[in-house]
């Protein structure tokens, strides 16, 4: 009897008879058992001037967060008087 004492857990001991995910969340909220669900967070649209798309990382769209990085990429580069 070398797996966890969760019902349905068969995974090795860790520490105090659970498993490390089973001993983690007891940890943290007091029951091996709880699973806690994230509220998602409501789509935003691309900050792009007339760009309707969604959101995919800090407020643009993949495309346009795309070409931030390249921009900032130049932008540094030259900064740092770095030939292409």
């Amino acid at each position: 009897m070398n797996n966890c004492k969760v019902h349905a857990c068969d995974k090795p001991i860790k520490a105090k008879k659970m498993c490390s995910m089973h001993h983690q969340r007891w940890l943290r909220h007091g029951d091996p058992e709880v699973i806690k669900v994230r509220q998602a967070a409501e789509p935003t649209a691309c900050k792009w001037i007339n760009c309707s798309k969604r959101s995919v990382s800090k407020g643009y769209c993949a495309k346009h967060y795309y070409i931030q990085r390249l921009h900032q990429l130049r932008t540094n580069l030259q900064d740092m008087n770095v030939p292409r």
